[in-house]
């Protein structure tokens, strides 16, 4: 054993890459979704001008929050939080465990 290696709790040594593996899998399931939100923002379009005015702005384009495309808006930030949120969190189990035995 090296002496620097910092001696852990037989629990510790079970649980932190159990731990790990279901954040791979959160990881996995949200990725995916992202991408299918993506999927389902792209086919949206939307940038059209109004051709009396050209004016871009109509009271759809300025209260989407509350719309499909909104809340697709939304959801996707969530996601990315989420997916930044965890990758933190699963390089954080390295410092608290690296896999080095008692």
């Amino acid at each position: 054993m090296n002496n620097n290696t910092l001696l852990v709790a037989k629990w510790v040594s079970k649980v932190i890459p159990v731990i790990r593996y279901i954040i791979l899998v959160m990881l996995a399931i949200i990725a995916v979704a992202t991408v299918v939100l993506v999927f389902m923002q792209i086919g949206q379009g939307g940038n059209s001008t109004n051709v009396v005015t050209g004016n871009a702005d109509s009271y759809y384009s300025q209260n989407k929050g509350g719309s499909r495309e909104g809340r697709i808006t939304r959801l996707i930030y969530i996601c990315v939080g989420l997916i930044v949120l965890l990758s933190i969190l699963f390089f954080v189990t390295f410092n608290i465990y690296d896999g080095e035995f008692i």
